[in-house]
């Protein structure tokens, strides 16, 4: 069994790690994207002895081509890839292309999939390899491993635990692929891609009960500094909060308790009650408590940064 492996994401570098150990890498590509992530794998690729081959965008599919007739692998994994994979060479190794996919198929499929799973409140992600058909997290899934979503996780700490399963769900794959499984297909009717968060899917609405908007905060924490409201006219970034169990009269957004030095209570829809308790400003990172020993008072509201469409 030889694997070329393409890899974008250090969610992927336990996996690589495990199969380069067992020695089944023909050869590893990185995207030259420019970005930091790719820059730090190849650093630590070429430290491990495995200098790894640059993939541009244009040209991309003779590129390809070429690197697969060079290495010569029974199956190409891919550990995310920024871009997508000329369907023509999706079948040059004998065994294709194999996506893993860090989220459940065929019900997440998107290029960020972990965030929407945490904002649903889903109770599990998972990590799926599947071999890879021309649109994005098609194909027949050999390894569905499920990865449990605790009620804290956050969207970094789902995405740790992520990557430690992959580790398993790759000497999976490699029985997998010897014993020429061809895989399960995967159910359309139950599919559906989520696209990249936009502005909109980043903004707190107080109007929401308090627990959708802590599922909010854990799912933007780290990757977007925390879920995004209005403080006095300025961007505010919740990045941990609690939902607390009283109820309050109250038009949501509005702050119902400011004790500076204790905690920080925001009205959510249906009267619900969410406790701000890490957020971020121009100035820097505060308790709820700090907050409101820096001014903020009982009464005020909070505002959200999506502004209605003009008339």
């Amino acid at each position: 069994m030889r694997l070329a492996v393409i890899i974008s994401s250090l969610l992927g570098w336990p996996l690589l790690q495990d199969l380069l150990s067992q020695g089944v890498v023909a050869g590893v590509a990185v995207p030259a994207s420019g970005r930091e992530e790719a820059s730090r794998l190849s650093e630590l690729l070429t430290q491990a002895g495995t200098p790894p081959r640059q993939l541009a965008r244009r040209g991309l599919g003779p590129a390809l081509a070429g690197w697969v007739a060079e290495v010569q692998p029974t199956a190409v994994l891919v550990l995310t890839f920024p871009w997508r994979i000329p369907a023509a060479v999706l079948a040059l190794p004998p065994q294709g292309f194999i996506n893993v996919h860090f989220a459940a198929l065929p019900g997440y499929r998107g290029p960020e999939p972990t965030f929407w799973q945490l904002r649903n409140g889903e109770p599990a992600g998972a990590v799926t390899a599947h071999r890879m058909a021309a649109d994005f997290d098609t194909g027949p899934v050999l390894v569905a491993t499920p990865v449990p979503i605790g009620p804290h996780d956050t969207h970094g700490l789902h995405r740790a635990h992520l990557a430690l399963a992959a580790v398993g769900t790759g000497r999976q794959l490699l029985d997998a692929l010897r014993a020429g499984e061809p895989g399960q297909p995967q159910d359309e009717s139950a599919a559906r891609y989520w696209p990249r968060p936009g502005l909109p899917d980043l903004c707190l609405d107080w109007q929401e009960p308090a627990e959708s908007l802590a599922r909010l905060v854990r799912a933007a924490n780290p990757w977007n500094r925390g879920a995004l409201a209005e403080l006095r006219g300025q961007p505010l970034r919740v990045l941990s909060a609690t939902v607390r169990p009283e109820t309050v009269a109250a038009a949501p957004g509005t702050v119902v308790l400011a004790a500076p030095g204790q905690a920080l209570l925001v009205a959510c829809g249906a009267g619900q009650v969410l406790q701000l308790d890490i957020v971020a400003l121009d100035e820097g990172y505060f308790t709820g408590g700090q907050l409101a020993g820096m001014g903020v008072q009982a009464g005020e509201v909070l505002g959200t940064l999506l502004q209605a469409a003009p008339a």
